[in-house]
């Protein structure tokens, strides 16, 4: 394989992974989040889990897709500095993605399938959980709009130092 086609391949898969994982996150946050809100919260919180493995089973392979081509493209960017600046950014904001939904959004999945609120709770609970996905949704999309740019950016000429 030569370079430029085992680049095209790791770029395509950070940018198609990380368009869908933001495209993922926002369908979950906007059109499932308006269903999940037409519910009573107790039928929320006692549906969820069955949801939510659904949810991880498309979501997970995406996240984990998205890292392997962002990481792989950045090795390939590494020595221009011109280039290797948007895969950093894009680097940074997986990790705040990273941090946000293991800190946030896990705890807080595993207590809705456990079932462990009142249905008054379970109103705020929802609530709360629905308004973490606005980060999530803005994150989700920025990192593909860094590997957009990264990616254009390595065919663009090095800037020539006058």
């Amino acid at each position: 394989m030569t370079d430029d086609t085992y680049r095209y391949r790791v770029n395509a898969l950070a940018l198609i992974a990380s368009a869908a994982f933001g495209g993922a996150n926002m369908f979950i946050g906007t059109s499932m989040g308006v269903y999940w809100l037409s519910l009573d919260p107790l039928d929320f919180m006692n549906s969820f889990g069955s949801q939510f493995q659904r949810f991880l089973f498309t979501i997970m392979p995406l996240f984990l897709l998205m890292l392997v081509g962002i990481v792989l493209s950045a090795r390939l960017d590494w020595q221009r500095q011109s280039v290797r600046r948007s895969w950093v950014v894009a680097i940074g904001l997986y990790v705040v993605l990273s941090l946000i939904t293991v800190g946030f959004h896990m705890p807080e999945n595993l207590r809705l399938i456990a079932a462990e609120y009142t249905s008054e709770q379970a109103d705020a609970a929802r609530s709360y959980w629905l308004l973490g996905h606005v980060p999530r949704v803005i994150l989700g999309f920025l990192i593909p709009w860094y590997v957009f740019k990264a990616i254009t950016a390595h065919w663009s000429p090095e800037p020539q130092n006058a």
